[in-house]
């Protein structure tokens, strides 16, 4: 598509661009402020005629009216449409992401305490006193006391304040696998450091016992130890079904009522996956084994207990959907705590409530975008008065990366599971819903208790029992609160893996502040938004949250390698009581406040404008953290009012704030950058070839007139000097002089050349040959005199002249003229207009003259005869070369025509 042609804007001018008419589609175009208007014809000023196609021709530009044409204010006008739809179908799918109101400076984290294995009488750096690397698989909150589950060591860890850069323990236990179970791991092929015992589990069990497990060299087992010293309480038990064997692996344990509820594999293979009831007084239950409509690979993620449910947490491989490829969703399943097995014929020793429904963390639209790889739950919260889990999802690491938080009402989940069931009748057949009349009564998945028709689920009937057998899955999925994630995060650099929650943050508690941890260690602090469980209205993605601030946490010259695997976060604590965060590495662990509120003192507004609840503002111009139920005076501003009349900050480091992460570009911007580059280009395009079409033209164009110039001179051969520089003056050298001097032959003036007359290269005359080494006495002057006396004798008939025709009067061909070299044959008008413009004179033939003597000849008279032959004939009526060849030492005239090719 070719732009439409410049606009003449003056006279002196005629070819000036025009300038487009670019508006603000919010306000629509100002006549007053650009010349052109919509609505003129062609897009030209109102009252001025669009130039005519020989003008735009003449500019450079492409014909008005021509095919595909497009007026400038349309071309405009659909950029425009272009780029607003392209927003708009990106803020539809991908609302915006704000990024955080301050960012901590990276030398923050220098200063934040870890630990890395010393104990309180061994001081030393983290390779010092021959301490071996650590390797952390689960850490452990308990009032003022960490646990820290490592390789064959678990470490008790006071979390009362110290002041120290490092954190040490007081107590340690070293649990190592024994060479029998050792020699068997390496039997089965496992390498030396996947042979130890890697602490899996760590469960409070009662106010005094610690409940323990370790893989033991692919040989689980458990024990108790004494929350206080660490000693060992009783025998060790087997591990199985309660710890899995591959510290790769991923479990969840819970202790309820004296029961451990476990999820994990049984086998050393991971095949068998279950979730597991042992301890107790209850029977030992397990999940269908080898059943894909049960589980098909899962990774369980948490587990929590509320009412006479235990609710379980995973993702895995969905079997409801028609696809080739795996698809990962998340679940969430559920049993009763009171259930106990089937009868002898079905579901013995099984479970008999065990159900699962779909998680549905989703961006709303016409096509649902699902976060569907579920990484962490918070436990059950209560959140203006509803019990609340906040569960963090990403997407698959073939998909974009991204991640969300979703929050889901336990009240919301337990209806799903009174909801409809979903089938699959045949292993062809699609997954359809089960008709309410198909399900028997009373319903399957239901808790038995005293009072009810059954009181234990093994006096359950066959009919029910095979129901819950075939029907664990349930047809809906469990909405998100606000049917949108409270907090999204897509196209950064690291997903989200860990959560935490504060619901009583700020000196009043009453602020919820979400931490969210990455796979990289970086921390997210978000602020939620009051009233964000009871919106009666779907809430737009990510509006019922702030984010407040991103920080570091991971610090490589203390903890260890700066490397993807050990920045793996494995572990997130709130220590609300000391107001700080405790973060889990395979190599150390770290202490990290949860607010820096002094990097906003001595400014107000930064203070304020951080919305921070930890942070406050006092009357002595200090941003302090505040403690709960704080005796000072502060101001705060979580609601967001305006801190403009606070004026700027002077004299401050400021460019940690707002600042957006290295690398990274919204959905937004790339997807508005991509159409814009598109149109642009296309628009460019389009001058380059209408520019570059009207160039070949315009080149052409003088390219016929400097012919026609030439044809209009064609009688005349002055100059060799090049097109462009016909009209420059200066000294003329003579490279062809006869007698080879190789000075000036003087200044050539305006009236000495015509400098229109210019030869083309058909017209330029063949340079002349030199002549061989036998011939010496030839020269160019004695064969074009006698050349021109032979041209200048019109007649030929009479005289001694004349038999040169016919030979003497025989019909021989006449015989040509023999030269001792190659000769250009010059017709009359050319050897008059040379002569005329060399001032009726000619150079000296004789070396010892000068280039400023000149020999005026006298009317040369009519030439003898030649000896060897006669010429004779007619001017030529153009400037054409004539070839003469001397064939075996005589010559022959070659007729007119091409060089060489003789004419009847």
């Amino acid at each position: 598509m070719c732009p439409h042609p410049p606009v003449p804007t003056s006279p002196a001018l005629p070819c000036h661009p025009h300038a487009l008419l670019v508006t603000n589609p919010q306000h629509g175009p100002n006549p007053r402020r650009h010349p052109r208007v919509w609505g003129a014809p062609g897009g030209f000023p109102v009252g001025a005629a669009p130039p005519s196609p020989a003008r735009a021709r003449r500019c450079g530009g492409c014909p008005a009216g021509a095919g595909g044409t497009m007026a400038p204010p349309a071309r405009v006008a659909l950029v425009l449409l272009l780029l607003l739809a392209a927003q708009r179908m990106a803020r539809g799918t991908f609302p915006e992401e704000p990024g955080p109101i301050a960012v901590a400076p990276p030398d923050y984290v220098k200063h934040y305490p870890v630990f890395v294995g010393h104990g309180t009488a061994r001081p030393g750096g983290p390779d010092g006193g021959g301490t071996q690397r650590l390797n952390i698989q689960r850490i452990l909150k308990v009032n003022r006391t960490l646990f820290i589950g490592d390789r064959d060591n678990v470490y008790r860890v006071s979390l009362e304040p110290s002041g120290a850069a490092e954190m040490r323990y007081h107590r340690k236990l070293t649990w190592r696998s024994n060479q029998h179970d050792i020699s068997i791991c390496r039997m089965k092929g496992k390498h030396e450091a996947e042979c130890r015992n890697f602490i899996k589990v760590l469960l409070v069990r009662n106010e005094s016992l610690l409940f323990v497990c370790g893989t033991n060299a692919f040989n689980p087992v458990c024990a108790n130890y004494s929350m206080d010293t660490l000693e060992p309480v009783g025998d060790n038990i087997s591990g199985m079904a309660r710890c899995p064997y591959d510290p790769k692996h991923a479990n969840v344990a819970l202790f309820t009522g004296g029961m451990l509820f476990t999820a994990t594999v049984t086998d050393f293979l991971a095949i068998d996956a279950v979730i597991y009831r042992s301890l107790g007084d209850s029977p030992t239950l397990r999940t269908v084994k080898h059943d894909s409509k049960w589980f098909k690979e899962p990774y369980f993620v948490h587990a929590v207990e509320w009412r006479s449910h235990v609710y379980f947490f995973f993702r895995e491989i969905a079997m409801e959907f028609n696809y080739l490829e795996k698809v990962v969703v998340s679940r969430v399943a559920r049993v009763c705590k009171n259930d106990m097995g089937g009868s002898q014929r079905v579901l013995e020793k099984q479970w008999t409530s065990f159900l699962k429904a779909r998680l549905n963390c989703s961006v709303p639209g016409d096509s649902h975008f699902y976060f569907n790889v579920i990484q962490a739950v918070t436990d059950i919260l209560e959140l203006d008065g509803r019990p609340v889990v906040l569960a963090v999802f990403s997407t698959p690491t073939n998909s974009i990366p991204g991640s969300a938080v979703c929050a889901f009402d336990m009240t919301q989940v337990a209806a799903v599971f009174e909801g409809r069931f979903r089938e699959q009748k045949s292993p062809e057949s699609i997954w359809t819903p089960v008709p309410e009349d198909m399900v028997p009564k009373p319903r399957p998945g239901c808790c038995a208790s005293p009072g009810m028709r059954y009181n234990s689920s093994s006096a359950f009937p066959d009919e029910i029992l095979n129901f819950v057998k075939t029907h664990p899955l349930m047809d809906e999925a469990v909405p998100a609160l606000g049917n949108a994630p409270w907090i999204l995060r897509t196209m950064t650099r690291y997903q989200l893996r860990k959560i935490v929650v504060d619901k009583a943050a700020g000196p009043w508690g009453n602020h919820t502040v979400v931490f969210l941890g990455s796979s990289t260690g970086t921390v997210l602090k978000f602020l939620i938004l009051p009233n964000a469980t009871s919106s009666p209205v779907p809430s737009a993605p990510g509006s019922q949250s702030i984010f407040l601030e991103e920080f570091e946490t991971y610090q490589p010259g203390r903890c260890g390698r700066d490397t993807e695997d050990e920045r793996r976060l494995l572990g997130l604590e709130l220590d609300k009581a000391a107001g700080s965060l405790l973060l889990a590495f395979p190599p150390c662990v770290a202490r990290v406040p949860v607010a820096r509120c002094q990097q906003h003192s001595g400014c107000m507004k930064n203070c304020l404008g951080s919305r921070d609840p930890y942070c406050g503002w006092t009357p002595e111009g200090s941003c302090i953290f505040l403690e709960p139920s704080p005796r000072v005076a502060f101001e705060q501003d979580i609601a967001g009012g305006s801190t403009s009349h606070l004026g700027e900050c002077e004299g401050l480091v400021t460019e940690s704030f707002v600042d957006e992460p290295d690398g990274l570009v919204s959905v937004n911007l790339l997807v508005i950058s991509s159409v814009a580059a598109f149109v642009i280009g296309a628009v460019i395009s389009g001058f380059s070839v209408c520019w570059f079409i009207g160039h070949r033209d315009r080149k052409e164009l003088a390219r016929r007139k400097d012919k026609e110039t030439i044809l209009a001179h064609s009688e005349s051969v002055v100059s060799v000097s090049r097109l462009g520089e016909r009209r420059a003056r200066g000294a003329l050298l003579a490279p062809l002089m006869p007698n080879g001097w190789p000075k000036e032959l003087g200044k050539v003036t305006q009236h000495d050349l015509d400098s229109g007359v210019l030869p083309t290269p058909e017209q330029t005359p063949l340079q002349q040959k030199r002549c061989p080494g036998a011939l010496q006495n030839c020269s160019w002057e004695q064969s074009h005199n006698i050349i021109n006396a032979a041209l200048r004798d019109p007649g030929g008939g009479s005289g001694p002249a004349g038999a040169g025709r016919g030979h003497g009067g025989s019909g021989r061909p006449p015989r040509g003229i023999p030269l001792s070299c190659h000769a250009i044959l010059v017709d009359q008008e050319l050897e008059a207009e040379l002569s005329d413009s060399s001032g009726d004179g000619h150079w000296g033939r004789d070396p010892q003259e000068g280039p400023r003597t000149r020999q005026h000849p006298r009317p040369a008279p009519r030439r003898p005869q030649l000896p060897h032959g006669r010429l004779g004939g007619r001017a030529h009526p153009s400037p054409a070369p004539r070839w003469c060849r001397h064939p075996a030492g005589r010559g022959e005239t070659l007729p007119r025509g091409r060089p060489g090719t003789p004419s009847s």
